[in-house]
């Protein structure tokens, strides 16, 4: 076996572990994008958890071979550079979306080409939902809100009975005097 293709599978494995460890993969296009600003958005990506790769295509995709991925093979076409998230999906996609509007304030979108999460494809537009989710502790909060929300008003109704029983009470006794 040839000393380069050695080295191809070993990057084809290093690949997979990444895209098994991780819980999103976002696709896009690095091209018109300094290095600059392409340093600035990998340590961005880091600082919540993640890892931004650039490589080639064909090792990418057979990396997906066993994917939904193999089936959309236009999204690693020309100039792709790959986003890992290791921790918060939502916090990576964030920041690459942020990042995307800084690059195109017109389309940030256009050069976000899909993303896979949890065995499935996601569009651009996905990205772009999951992105503008608010925070985690925000919605961890919400949903407090919403279970106790009801707790609460039972206890205030089951107070509220016997304070009434009270009040009348009270009105009555001082009708009688």
């Amino acid at each position: 076996m040839r000393k380069s293709w050695q080295e191809k599978g070993r990057l084809i494995n290093s690949y997979r572990e990444r895209i098994e460890g991780s819980k999103l993969v976002i696709f896009f296009d690095f091209t018109h994008i300094d290095a600059q600003a392409m340093t600035k958005l990998r340590a961005d990506v880091k600082a919540v958890g993640g890892e931004v790769l650039v490589g080639k295509n064909t090792l990418f995709y057979r990396a997906f071979m066993d994917t939904v991925m193999a089936d959309h093979r236009d999204v690693l076409v020309g100039p792709t550079a790959l986003a890992f998230a290791y921790e918060d999906p939502v916090k990576v996609a964030k920041v690459i979306y942020e990042f995307m509007k800084e690059v195109d304030k017109d389309k940030p979108l256009s050069k976000i080409k899909g993303a896979y999460m949890e065995g499935r494809f996601l569009k651009p537009a996905d990205v772009q939902v999951l992105a503008e989710l608010p925070p985690r502790e925000v919605l961890v909060s919400r949903l407090m809100g919403a279970i106790q929300g009801p707790i609460y008003a039972l206890v205030m109704t089951l107070k509220s009975a016997p304070l009434k029983l009270v009040l009348t009470l009270k009105a009555l006794q001082e009708n009688k005097s």
